[in-house]
């Protein structure tokens, strides 16, 4: 049995105006290629504050908001290094990147995610297999149709999938309980507007026609009554 155990890696990935801070590394190492700043986690600290440690020893640079943002298994082309690298994306604080350990790096630049430079760090590489970019914003929600067509004219770029008919009715009911959450937080009559929508589209994804739904709204307060008396129901004996 092998045992050699895999190292623990962190990758800081900080972000400012749009770009990722990336050094060309030397000496041992992934020596020639690109890598954020970094380093072995130390016994007892936080993923956090190793990121914050390393890229203000590396670079200068301090960062805010570290949160967490991939993990990559990296095993070396030939076998000698195994890494279990954690990316931490943050945000800059302030400083200028520069070199403060010459032994390890020979320049620090700013890069657009689309224009990383070349050759790539493993971890990196591994990174972008998993199509990770630190300026997405994850959603993951059903959305109204028009929407892809206004996040591309403000130049962004979705990711977007059209559901099939079993996923659609539960989004559609988790949908619902977005906006009503979101009316019980707000207050706003925009919100009423959303559940409204949605509540048309659960009746359409039934089969039940509008007016349907209306005569039966209708019904129902023939029997019951609305809700204008403001009656409160404490018990009933």
């Amino acid at each position: 049995m092998n045992e050699q155990r895999p190292k623990i890696g962190i990758g800081s990935l900080v972000v400012k105006d749009g770009k990722v801070l990336m050094g060309l590394r030397k000496g041992a190492g992934g020596a020639g290629s690109w890598a954020p700043p970094g380093g072995h986690l130390e016994y007892g600290e936080s993923w956090e504050d190793c990121a914050r440690r390393e890229t203000l020893e590396e670079t200068g640079v301090e960062i805010i908001n570290p949160r967490f943002a991939a993990v990559t298994n990296d095993v070396s082309p030939d076998g000698s290094t195994h890494y279990v690298t954690i990316f931490i994306r943050s945000d800059w604080a302030g400083g200028e990147a520069g070199v403060r350990e010459e032994e390890k790096c020979e320049r620090w630049e700013w890069f657009k995610w689309e224009s990383l430079p070349r050759p790539l760090f493993l971890p990196m590489e591994m990174l972008l297999r998993q199509n990770y970019h630190p300026l997405a914003v994850r959603h993951d929600k059903l959305v109204r149709d028009k929407i892809i067509e206004i996040i591309e004219s403000h130049g962004n770029t979705p990711d977007f999938y059209t559901a099939d008919q079993i996923e659609y009715g539960e989004r559609l009911r988790a949908k619902l309980c977005e906006e009503v959450i979101e009316y019980l937080e707000s207050g706003e009559q925009e919100e009423l507007a959303d559940i409204l929508e949605v509540v048309h589209s659960l009746t359409a994804f039934d089969g039940v026609p509008r007016e349907q739904l209306q005569l039966l709204q209708k019904q129902k307060r023939d029997e019951r009554g609305g809700f204008e008396k403001r009656i409160v129901l404490k018990e009933t004996r």
